[in-house]
């Protein structure tokens, strides 16, 4: 059995960890555990209470550790809140002898070249290079690693994901305060993604988004590629303080009537008038707890308007504006997260983008609970899976005795450093 892979997702309203073990090549989920927050914690994506953050953290690992019977001093997280941005640009390197075996060290040195040259704003750095597609000669395209190929030249499609350096420490701050380290800092969007979307769909082109609270991640993948990383500071949260606003209601009412009775295909059922969107409901005002009776047609009026901005202003804007227009997309859209779930949400992003759309939701992963597999819970599996992958990348080869040897050492390295960082 493999060593622990921990998982946290620092959402606008609740933190939710896993833990998981790999077992010849397959992952399976041995502890799951989520507090949704009783004060404000984090804030459209990034945590204003320290202190209030860290004691969630610290809830969350405890049962962690209590159902597994294992310490947690590692923990990988995601990460979204509007602090993160990723690109896909083109790099080339001509190699200084032509007609040349194509090194690891060409390739290490292509990508310092992307990072010497990528111009980030100050206060940020590069989270992540992903080099997806390398071409050798400006005409051949290979996706694996091209060590040992012939060539003059070595271009690459590189993704260049960046983000916001103070956000991100006050996480870590948080996660050292309750006694672990992180581990791997993966983006929200990527982690939703690999829980939901095939390599077939990434290969016809997918949008994934991913709708919270405070905040939406989405990404681009098209012909395989990673093209657009995105997080922005606006998510289903918006609907509550429109709603809260025009009916003069609670932010826990207006959160409850939107689930309940808001339809973000509202057009369409405008012009069916079903019995259900005739419907008045009972609401009571904030102060003089005066009732006030109002349609389920003109609530969902108000949840449609908020999502269409979002989708269509915010998210299918940003994706042309930064690619130039929108790019093939014959998957569809895969909508995630928690705000995911209202009602008709499908039909109106189908039509935002004239693309299919469907819900994300993990599933097929050995020891997922039925309590988990929804949409909210997507990053924290993905972090998982993510995790996963770059460890079986990273597996040693040669003889067992060599690489328990190196295993013993690189736990060895971990407990020790635990100890200096908490001295």
């Amino acid at each position: 059995m493999s060593e622990p892979i921990v998982s946290l997702d620092i959402g606008t309203h609740k933190i939710a960890g896993m833990v998981a073990v790999v077992n010849n090549g397959t992952i399976e989920i041995i502890g799951a555990e989520h507090i949704e927050y009783e004060e404000e914690i984090v804030q459209k994506g990034r945590v204003i209470d320290i202190e209030g953050c860290t004691e969630y953290i610290k809830r969350v690992l405890s049962e962690l550790e209590q159902q597994t019977n294992m310490g947690l001093p590692l923990v990988n997280i995601s990460i979204g809140g509007g602090f993160i941005r990723g690109w896909t640009a083109f790099h080339k390197l001509d190699l200084e002898s032509p007609k040349r075996r194509i090194t690891e060290l060409d390739i290490d040195n292509l990508l310092k070249n992307v990072k010497n040259e990528s111009k980030i704003q100050p206060e940020s750095h590069i989270l992540r290079l992903l080099a997806q597609e390398y071409i050798i000669d400006n005409e051949t395209s290979v996706k694996k690693n091209p060590k040992g190929m012939f060539g003059s030249s070595l271009g690459a499609l590189v993704h260049i994901c960046v983000v916001l350096d103070n956000p991100l420490e006050n996480i870590f701050q948080c996660i050292k305060n309750a006694g672990s380290t992180v581990d791997c800092v993966y983006p929200h969007s990527w982690a939703s993604a690999e829980a939901l979307v095939s390599d077939e769909e990434k290969r016809s082109g997918v949008v994934v988004i991913d709708f919270g609270k405070g905040t939406t991640d989405f990404l681009v993948y098209s012909d395989g590629n990673l093209y657009g990383t995105y997080s922005v500071r606006c998510g289903s949260e918006y609907i509550d303080m429109d709603l809260a606003r025009i009916f003069n209601i609670s932010m826990e009412t207006a959160s409850e009537i939107k689930k309940q009775y808001g339809w973000c295909n509202y057009p369409e059922l405008l012009t069916q008038k079903p019995p259900e969107f005739m419907q008045q409901i009972e609401l009571r005002l904030v102060g003089s707890g005066a009732k006030i009776y109002v349609g389920v047609d003109k609530i969902s009026k108000f949840v449609y308007e908020r999502v269409e901005d979002i989708m269509n202003n915010w998210v299918k804007h940003i994706i042309e504006n930064d690619m130039k227009k929108m790019p093939r997309i014959g998957a569809g859209i895969v909508l995630t997260g928690g705000a995911s779930q209202l009602k008709g949400l499908v039909e109106c992003v189908s039509g935002i983008f004239n693309k299919p759309a469907r819900i994300g939701i993990p599933k097929g992963v050995l020891g997922l609970a039925a309590s988990y597999q929804y949409p909210c819970f997507s990053a924290v599996v993905g972090t998982l899976l993510l995790r996963k992958k770059e460890l079986e990348k990273r597996e040693p080869q040669g003889p067992d005795w060599i690489n328990k040897l190196r295993g013993f050492k690189e736990k060895t390295k971990n407990f020790v450093g635990k100890i200096w960082r908490e001295w």
